[in-house]
């Protein structure tokens, strides 16, 4: 296999072209980059190493959303996930999986001030699966974004958490550590009704990365040269969760790709633009194919529990090598 340092002079050369479209770039050079930032199993890390998640989402309606990606961050590799959500889904979020560590603080009087200290333990953060639309729990998720940004934690933004931030795009301004947003065609369409995205969002300096996910994903980054899009595997199974899948995939795969970048730049920005252009890619490759592999077996009928079931297989073909 190819080395890191092999690889960081490999996509180098690559950003260093004088410009290059999304169709240009070359997603088998980044698959092999993603390869590379894959943590090794052996005896010389302890627990936690691989990765501590937390996942910001759960409602009364929505219980299934938070699982699915937290189950998917670890079943991609991560050590141990943290699901905050409201009291009334904590229960039934436990009785999906006795891996997921619960906590029914999102709705709590004092839920900042009760969820912020567990911040200090996770290596990225996702806001969005299952959280709903209460506007007091909006008002604490704002304020948890605020602390994110203070504690400079990478953050992953989906579902709900988009259309928080569509209202109020001035939450994740100024932030110094990777954020990667994840918007549906709806979702996108809507924050580009809201917001000028390539003043606001993607501008130079920021730290803002788009996935446009569709029949066609497509990132959207600062600096054009990550860029890039793909429609490999996938079906026309739409199934509920999926989204979820992928943002809990993606919170994984940046955490690594964070450390495995260390050597490809020296400045601040461009490693973790690098990184989550990685990180997206890795997750997006990984749940497509997922999506694919189940479609065959099950058809109209897939749904999003059967793509979860390919995480292990899909993933050993593609970056266990």
């Amino acid at each position: 296999m190819f080395t890191l340092r092999i690889l960081s002079r490999i996509f180098l050369n690559t950003l260093n072209m004088s410009k290059v479209s999304t169709a240009q770039m070359n997603t088998a050079e980044i698959l092999k980059l993603a390869q590379s930032c894959i943590p090794a199993l052996d005896n010389k890390k302890h627990k936690g190493q691989a990765g501590r998640i937390g996942i910001i989402g759960g409602s009364l309606e929505y219980t299934g959303a938070p699982y699915f990606a937290g189950i998917s961050a670890l079943k991609v590799g991560a050590d141990l996930v943290h699901i905050f959500c409201a009291s009334q889904a904590a229960t039934v979020i436990k009785s999906y999986s006795p891996e997921l560590i619960v906590h029914p603080l999102l709705d709590d009087k004092n839920a900042v001030e009760k969820i912020s200290p567990w911040f200090e333990r996770l290596h990225a953060i996702v806001i969005g699966p299952g959280l709903g639309r209460d506007s007091n729990i909006f008002s604490v998720t704002s304020e948890l974004i605020r602390v994110i940004r203070e504690k400079q934690i990478p953050l992953v933004i989906d579902a709900d958490g988009l259309f928080l931030i569509t209202e109020n795009c001035n939450l994740i301004q100024d932030f110094n550590s990777p954020i990667i947003l994840t918007p549906n065609k709806i979702e996108f369409e809507r924050l580009c009704n809201k917001i000028d995205i390539s003043s606001k969002l993607i501008n130079k300096g920021s730290n803002i990365t788009i996935l446009k996910k569709g029949e066609i994903d497509e990132l959207l980054s600062p600096n054009d040269n990550v860029r890039w899009s793909s429609n490999i595997g996938g079906s026309g199974r739409r199934c509920g969760g999926q989204g979820d899948i992928l943002s809990g995939s993606i919170a994984t795969f940046l955490h690594w790709t964070l450390l495995g970048t260390d050597n490809i730049y020296n400045g601040e920005n461009d490693k973790q633009l690098v990184a989550s252009s990685i990180a997206c890619y890795g997750a997006s490759l990984l749940v497509r194919k997922c999506n694919e592999e189940a479609f065959k077996i099950k058809g109209r009928s897939m749904l999003a529990t059967d793509m979860i079931e390919y995480i292990h297989t899909v993933f050993n073909d593609l970056y266990e090598k």
